[in-house]
């Protein structure tokens, strides 16, 4: 059944942690400790999380069978390592390219999840939904 209220969508890279560099691996990766407390309080008021990243998409060239293979064992590792709360994780969100965009009217940037309570977010996405 799918929730139908308090859910969070959330991505990965950029949101929990940085972008990572050439010279990077992902299981190293800093874990953004705003962002995981942020989580970890609205986890606890019941809010429902489900990750969402495109990681491995370019990689793999959107093949959903080796990024659930060889992605996913290190994305589900780093969450346990950091104890970043999560109910689901969908791997396999469409890559926008290195210039392209996510265009949705219930996007946040992660700096606004993390500056504005939820009223303040539900009137950011109100203010720009078109009619």
């Amino acid at each position: 059944m799918i929730a139908k209220e308090r859910v969070l969508v959330v991505d990965i890279d950029g949101t929990l942690c940085k972008i990572k560099g050439p010279e990077e691996d992902y299981a190293s990766l800093a874990c953004d400790q705003h962002m995981k407390a942020r989580l970890m309080e609205l986890h606890d008021q019941g809010w429902r999380i489900i990750l969402s990243s495109s990681r491995g998409m370019r990689t793999y060239d959107g093949n959903q069978g080796e990024i659930l293979r060889h992605v996913l064992p290190v994305v589900s590792a780093w969450l346990d390592e950091h104890g970043v709360p999560y109910d689901e994780i969908w791997m396999g969100k469409p890559w926008p390219g290195r210039d392209g965009f996510y265009v949705d009217d219930r996007t946040v940037r992660p700096r606004e999840f993390l500056d504005n309570s939820l009223e303040e977010l539900a009137a950011i996405c109100d203010r720009d939904r078109l009619l």
